[in-house]
């Protein structure tokens, strides 16, 4: 066989093989790296978390296929929200997903990876971004902090319960927004003739001190800021409110959706469905410094009729009326 004849074999014999060349139809796809971070408990993020998971599988992104996805949970500690998040930083993730204390955590480390923010504070206030329209950093996402649905909660509340004159204010002690959404409270009250009581809380754990505390203040009616801690505790909060008679109003509707008499505020559910979107864009090439930050779309009033009936609240029509889900 002369040297012609010998190079045709080795040529026909690599194509024969399906190891010997590269097969663009095998290549791997590439795979994203994502990490999540947040100060907050596993139980107050797994519902927004699986509706997150649910929308960028939809996007096309699928765990261990195309997307790597590590997750964190700060269970209200400081101190581990930050190590985690060092950790996180340290796997270098293409984009990082934050929430609540995580975000400031995140912004301090890295001022060039693409942070994908839900934030329930003020972003501007925090100067965490310097506009919500143009970011300007390395972060974009969703707030869903309103200060426009602080008064009305309070006021949906009188409605249901006109008689109510002292209400307790429970929330996060460690949450963003809190020192402005309790001075909308204070005032948004105080126009209806109602005085507030505020109990902070630094863990899940202070629930029941406090809502002991402002049973011996003489409140009748209660508001929950929209927090993991109130969250996580709806379950005992809305029996501790049957127990005692107490009317309840949260800024979500999963304390409707545990036994609480109403709720006005964000879907959670579908704001983490647009922080998908945000990811999808980012994923795509977006530059998060000028992608701008949304405010929720959907609000919503839930209304627990069972729970009015226990507390023997008469539901005026005007507000059964404008209720977008009533729970029998």
């Amino acid at each position: 066989m002369n040297r012609r004849d010998a190079l045709r074999a080795l040529f026909t014999t690599l194509l024969a093989s399906p190891c010997a060349l590269p097969n663009p139809a095998r290549a791997q796809p590439r795979v994203l790296r994502v990490v999540y971070v947040t100060g907050n408990s596993k139980e107050s993020v797994t519902v927004p978390l699986a509706a997150f998971r649910e929308e960028l599988k939809a996007l096309g992104y699928v765990e261990a296929r195309n997307l790597s996805f590590d997750v964190g949970y700060g269970e209200f500690s400081r101190e581990r929200t930050r190590k985690l998040s060092a950790e996180a930083m340290a796997k270098k993730p293409d984009i990082i997903l934050a929430s609540h204390g995580a975000v400031h955590t995140f912004s301090e480390l890295t001022k060039t990876t693409p942070i994908i923010a839900i934030y329930s504070g003020d972003m501007v206030e925090a100067k965490l971004v310097k506009s919500l329209a143009r970011p300007g950093v390395n972060i974009t996402g969703v707030q869903l902090l309103g200060f426009d649905l602080v008064g009305k909660r309070i006021e949906i509340l009188k409605e249901l319960v006109p008689s109510i004159k002292r209400l307790a204010v429970f929330a996060m002690s460690a949450h963003p927004g809190l020192t402005q959404e309790r001075e909308v409270s204070v005032a948004a009250a105080k126009q209806l003739g109602i005085s507030i009581v505020f109990f902070p809380l630094a863990n899940p754990q202070d629930l029941d001190a406090g809502l002991t505390a402002a049973q011996a203040r003489g409140v009748d009616g209660v508001v929950l800021f929209p927090d993991p801690i109130t969250l996580s505790g709806a379950p005992r909060i809305a029996a501790f409110a049957l127990e005692h008679k107490l009317p309840v109003v949260s800024g979500w509707y999963n304390y409707a959706d545990a036994g609480g008499l109403v709720s006005y505020g964000p879907n959670l559910r579908e704001a983490w469905r647009r922080v998908a979107s945000h990811f999808d864009r980012v994923a795509k090439g977006a530059d998060p410094a000028t992608l701008p930050i949304e405010l929720p779309t959907i609000i919503e009033l839930v209304l627990n009729l069972k729970t009015a009936r226990a507390l023997k609240v008469k539901v005026p029509q005007s507000v059964l009326v404008r209720a977008d889900r009533v729970i029998e």
